[in-house]
């Protein structure tokens, strides 16, 4: 078996600060945070640098599904766990 890493990543996303027309008095100042998890995909097997990516499917020919790339800089709590996958044949 091969240990395959799942992250939980809660990240800053962007987002709209109103509706329409706003007052500046009343923009949003919150970040709106979103926690995301799936499989690790490091710099050295495909992953995009400065960001952390993530996928959720992997098929026997290394086809990946579902690829999210977050920005580092957006990243406010990461972690990880070593799972047991099987082994392709």
């Amino acid at each position: 078996m091969k240990n395959k890493t799942i992250v939980i990543i809660t990240w800053a996303d962007t987002h709209s600060g109103g509706t329409g027309w706003t007052p500046i008095n009343e923009i949003d100042q919150d970040e709106y945070i979103i926690t995301s998890c799936g499989y690790l995909l490091s710099i050295g097997d495909g992953g995009k640098e400065n960001h952390v990516t993530l996928y959720q499917s992997r098929t026997p020919d290394d086809d990946l599904d579902h690829i999210l790339h977050i920005p580092v800089a957006m990243i406010r709590n990461i972690k990880a766990v070593d799972i047991p996958c099987l082994e392709k044949t």
